[in-house]
């Protein structure tokens, strides 16, 4: 598909209500073998986006937080928001009561869509919050009452995944979508410069950031994929596997804004760890594309009934939120002989800025910049770098490049230049050709099968232990998931266990910031760096 030039002129209202128009029959998004059409995606979000202008107590810009995993209800939900005029602020539905509160309070949300996994929350954190309106939404809303029935039960009574947290006492997305049905949803006077999300990441010093998404920023990175991808696309013709999870930003632009321009249907993977169902879907549904990252490539490879599949129809695949292991990318274009591309990109681009062309790919570079974007290298004395080969911190600038972070005007300038570059803390490369490569970071992050893990907030956390005097958290290689958190504690009582420390993190953190390593130490030797 021909992308002749990067619109940044246009809303996301603009590309929901186009794609609603063009596809309207086509399949947008399937799950467990239901599948909504875009369409049904249109009518269902403006729904939500009725119900949401209902609400008294709700001004235009006001921030709306989604909680979810993939499931049938997302995309209507993030597109109801967006529609209703409000700001969508993503959450991590494995977040702990601790991770979900210093997020959405920095935000001041005024309305919360909740997984019903995670609604054991809200009556701990809803007085902080200053108690916002809670929508507790049932994982299979959207399926088929027999087959909902069903994975209704596998869930709470088999693999006991929701606590009890007052149903009755809160809203349910039925009745959000009842509402909205006998109500008017009103096209809100939106411009491409305002602000469409707020997406969290970290720093090096693990402080809090919402990067300040706008329509303009997602909407030219959407077209920009899209251009790069080129004829390996044909319109309203693909079926992508999408087991990355859409709260991401990578997979929020590949699977909730490409799909609009587009018109993919898209097969959402609830769990991707549960590979024997994740097979099944594969099997269910033909597909020419699909994402993922590097965990999960590796253990498909493994499966002999993976590798035994028609790979006819596929065209390429595509890695992101972590680095693609060489080994993995060789061994998929062996067993598959189709692509695994590579890319780079930040929450702070909306996230993509580079990305190998499916015609040309390169392993081991993150590719080249995507259309309209610049990208350059700067030293320890803030001089650009203009020689091959010649390691540098890299630096870009592109209508994909986010407006600031949240009401934190220090971070913003020590991350944004005032020409608009901003500074990634990743150390990087390019050859005479073009292609870049990451070699290294500037900020102490660890990067565990995609997510960020920031040094310091593990490090406080381990900190409130009564036993503990000092630590150190770092990050270790590792083959499968990238890297591993391992930490240095300094401890008060010398019969503290390894297990101890992570029984106490495992209170505040979730699963993939636990640290796998735990090493007891007399002291911690700190470097001018460091301190």
């Amino acid at each position: 598909m021909e992308i002749h030039s990067i619109p940044t002129a246009k809303t996301m209202l603009d590309c929901l209500a186009e794609a609603a128009e063009e596809f309207a029959e086509r399949p947008a998004y399937s799950q467990f073998g239901r599948s909504l059409t875009f369409r049904e995606i249109d009518r269902l979000s403006s729904r939500v986006a009725a119900f949401l202008q209902s609400l008294p107590q709700l001004q235009p810009g006001d921030r709306v937080a989604v909680q979810l995993p993939n499931i049938l209800a997302y995309p209507v939900i993030a597109f109801g928001i967006i529609k209703a005029g409000f700001v969508l602020v993503n959450t991590n539905p494995l977040y702990t009561p601790r991770e979900t509160q210093r997020q959405l309070v920095n935000a001041d949300i005024k309305v919360w869509f909740v997984a019903e996994t995670a609604a054991h929350m809200v009556p701990m954190l809803s007085h902080e919050l200053n108690n916002p309106t809670v929508i507790v939404c049932e994982l299979f809303t959207l399926q088929p009452r027999w087959r909902r029935w069903g994975l209704h039960f596998h869930l709470h009574y088999r693999k006991r995944a929701v606590a009890d947290y007052r149903r009755r006492s809160y809203l349910t997305l039925d009745k959000v979508l009842r509402l909205g049905k006998r109500q008017t949803w009103t096209r809100p006077n939106v411009s491409p410069q305002d602000l469409m999300m707020l997406q969290y990441t970290g720093g090096s010093t693990g402080v809090l950031k919402g990067a300040m998404l706008t329509h303009a920023n997602v909407v030219s990175n959407m077209y920009q994929v899209l251009s790069f991808l080129g004829q390996s696309i044909q319109r309203g013709q693909e079926t992508i596997i999408a087991p990355l999870p859409l709260y991401h930003i990578f997979a929020f632009t590949v699977h909730c804004g490409m799909p609009l321009l587009a018109g993919t249907h898209n097969v959402l993977i609830l769990d991707p760890t549960a590979l024997r169902v994740l097979f099944q879907e594969l099997v269910r549904y033909p597909f020419s594309a699909m994402t993922g990252v590097n965990t999960l490539f590796y253990s498909l490879l493994r499966m002999d009934s993976f590798r035994a599949m028609d790979f006819s129809r596929l065209r390429f695949a595509i890695a992101g939120g972590m680095k693609l292991d060489p080994k993995v990318a060789r061994h998929w274009e062996d067993v598959t002989g189709r692509p695994l591309l590579e890319g780079f990109g930040m929450t702070e681009t909306s996230p993509v800025a580079s990305f190998n062309p499916p015609d040309a790919n390169r392993i081991g570079s993150i590719g080249q910049p995507v259309p309209g974007t610049g990208m350059k290298l700067v030293n320890l004395q803030g001089h650009d770098i203009d020689l091959p080969h010649t390691p540098g911190e890299l630096w870009i600038r592109g209508p994909q490049v986010m407006l600031g972070y949240w009401r934190n005007p220090e971070e913003t300038a020590r991350h944004l230049t005032a020409d608009g570059w901003v500074k990634t803390g990743d150390i990087a490369t390019f050859d005479e050709d073009g292609y870049w490569f990451i070699v290294g970071r500037v900020k102490r992050m660890i990067l565990v099968s995609g997510f960020n893990v920031y040094p310091s907030e593990v490090e406080d956390v381990i900190r409130l232990h009564p036993d503990v005097i000092d630590c150190e958290a770092s990050g270790v290689p590792h083959a499968i998931t990238g890297e591993i958190v391992k930490v240095r504690v300094v401890s008060r009582n010398k019969s503290l266990k390894a297990q101890d420390i992570r029984e106490h993190c495992r209170r505040f953190l979730t699963s993939y910031k636990l640290p796998k390593h735990v090493e007891f130490v007399d002291s911690l030797l700190k470097t001018a760096v460091d301190t």
